[in-house]
């Protein structure tokens, strides 16, 4: 991005705004906080390098979120996190509060579903427990070392500087148990895109938990 000159000619910049809950001028913001996280490379190669999920991960609005590694590998196209700029501008719409909720329901059952079938199942609901509910009880944040052990081993002891704690077995359970009873509609002991949706729904303030305002 040179000073004083646009990244994109009003043409790019219209399809941009097409596209996405952008306008414009909000296009323009986002590629500035892109090329920010890496500015070097986007000197080297150009407005739409691809950065990789370490530099993303830099964006200070996402650092309290829990799924923030999920949440890219979601948007990426690889899987792997790594995005050009048309990815990360797809997720900073979609995370916007311009997003409408049916939006943000979608993204957050892809993020939820850890093993891609269309369904959450308990094994999804138990590792979104570990990266969730664990850390809220221990007063830690899950190191990327530990979510990549949950990913694989649905198990992590989380650490604090006070002492180690780790919810049980039984208490992952239960808390997996009542949510499918609360909210699997048609008693297939899984939670569907409709029924996640239909709870999602309902939920006040669902939407807070995704959205990110650069």
């Amino acid at each position: 991005m040179g000073q004083g000159t646009s990244a994109y000619d009003q043409s790019e910049l219209a399809e941009f705004q097409d596209l996405t809950y952008f306008t414009k001028r909000e296009v323009l913001h986002v590629h500035k906080r892109f090329a920010e996280l890496s500015p070097e490379k986007v000197k080297q190669h150009g407005r739409n390098p691809t950065l990789t999920k370490e530099e993303i991960l830099l964006l200070p609005e996402l650092a309290a979120n829990p799924f923030k590694e999920r949440i890219l590998e979601v948007f990426s196209d690889a899987g792997d996190g790594n995005m050009n700029f048309e990815q990360f501008l797809d997720m900073m719409s979609q995370l916007s509060s311009k997003a409408p909720l049916e939006t943000k329901i979608d993204f957050a059952f892809k993020i939820y579903d850890f093993n891609e079938d269309g369904q959450i199942c308990e094994n999804d609901l138990q590792k979104v427990i570990l990266f969730l509910v664990q850390p809220a009880v221990t007063g830690a944040t899950l190191t990327s070392d530990e979510r990549n052990q949950v990913i694989k081993n649905k198990s992590v002891r989380v650490s604090n500087k006070k002492e180690e704690t780790v919810l049980t077995e039984r208490e992952i359970n239960d808390i997996v148990r009542n949510v499918i009873n609360e909210m699997d509609m048609d008693d297939d002991g899984s939670i569907s895109y409709l029924d996640f949706k239909h709870g999602m729904s309902k939920l006040n303030g669902f939407e807070e938990s995704f959205k990110v305002t650069l």
